[in-house]
């Protein structure tokens, strides 16, 4: 018989990884909707937001542009923020998941876990493949950004 960290495993895709940036620096470029635009989504992605409110129950709507022109519609609910340590993300359209932001302080530098929790071990199973490619874009992108913005800032 499964339990439940057995099913949580069957649903879930994590990603780690450590930006050569402060944690106030990472966690604002999550929240702050003109930096998010920037760097959201897989390599050769843009954006288009449409509502942004970065609130316990607020909502966040925007288009991802797909580099073969394609438009993805996606409506997320914040669950919570608890600034500069947490994020936790509905994802209402399909795919449905759950995205939990981790950012811990390591010195002068900030570890990022990322934890997607899809609805069910099938919407996993169709998305892991896609999911965790896009996710690695997704952090190189934001590693990329935060190099730039550093550089801006020195």
């Amino acid at each position: 018989m499964a339990n439940e960290y057995d099913d949580v495993l069957r649903r879930e895709i994590v990603t780690t990884r450590v930006f050569d940036a402060p944690r106030a620096m990472v966690f604002e470029a999550w929240t702050d909707p003109e930096q998010l635009k920037v760097w959201w989504g897989p390599r050769g992605f843009s954006n288009t937001f449409h509502e942004f409110e970065m609130k316990p129950g607020g909502t966040w709507r925007f288009t991802m542009h797909g580099p073969n022109g394609t438009n993805y519609e996606n409506e997320c609910r914040i669950v919570e923020i608890t600034p500069p340590e947490r994020i936790v993300i509905e994802h209402v359209s399909p795919p449905k998941f759950r995205l939990t932001a981790i950012f811990d302080e390591l010195g002068t530098k900030t570890k990022l876990t990322f934890r997607q929790l899809f609805e069910s071990p099938e919407v996993y199973g169709q998305i892991k493949r896609l999911a965790g490619q896009g996710n690695e874009d997704n952090l190189d992108r934001l590693a990329n950004f935060l190099a730039e913005l550093k550089t801006k800032k020195c």
